[in-house]
């Protein structure tokens, strides 16, 4: 009696585990998600860039964003419910890169003019590394999809560059107009020396670029 007794406990240990095989075989386990996988936020993102600049918005379908990126479509609504969601938080992501390389080429110890003329440098060395970038914001500027809400927190990003520009009128260094006009004229110099600069047509460096323009935005 014992014998047979210890060879059922013995037959009876040697079970498998029927749950752990149907999450082996389902390619799940307790403590995973696979709609959280690492880098499927980032691989949408980078996707998405790809195709709205190439296609614009309303000729790219979720569903050809969900196969460049490699996720399904259930990943993809995971973290953007909808394409207006994604936009938002493309153009965000893009604008929080944007701010932060301008910010690092940024010496508060400097004089205003030089501190300016280095945020330029900061922008213009940026997309000279990200074209693709520099488009979408490009094409993206005024498109209408872009809520208030997001407008303003990517405004938020260069509030430190406001400060500056508020910094300059006091000096003396730039006219006494509106914050938002010298930021435009800013943004339109540094976009027209990078085209300048991607196109070689000028002979001249972005150095020497930005020098020259902004010797005609001084106000001294």
């Amino acid at each position: 009696m014992s014998e047979k007794r210890t060879i059922r406990e013995k037959n009876h240990g040697s079970k498998p585990d029927r749950r752990r095989v149907s999450d082996k075989t389902s390619g799940r386990t307790s403590d995973t998600d696979p709609e959280k996988g690492p880098g499927n936020r980032e691989k949408i993102l980078d996707a998405s860039l790809r195709l709205f600049t190439l296609n614009g918005v309303d000729g790219t379908p979720t569903a050809r964003i969900s196969r460049e990126a490699g996720v399904s479509t259930g990943t993809l609504f995971h973290y953007f419910p909808d394409k207006d969601r994604l936009v938002d938080q493309l153009y965000l992501s893009i604008k929080k890169e944007v701010a932060d390389a301008i910010r690092s080429h940024d010496n508060p110890l400097l004089p205003v003019k030089e501190r300016i003329g280095q945020c330029m440098r900061g922008y213009v060395s940026w997309g000279v590394r990200n074209p693709e970038k520099v488009r979408f914001l490009d094409q993206f500027y005024n498109y209408p999809g872009i809520g208030e809400d997001v407008q303003k927190q990517a405004h938020g990003e260069f509030s430190w560059m406001a400060d500056l520009i508020a910094t300059a009128v006091r000096e003396g260094v730039l006219s006494d107009l509106p914050c938002e006009f010298h930021a435009m004229m800013i943004y339109r110099i540094t976009s027209g020396v990078l085209s300048l600069v991607e196109s070689g047509t000028t002979g001249m460096s972005a150095d020497e670029l930005i020098q020259k323009s902004l010797s005609m935005f001084w106000r001294r």
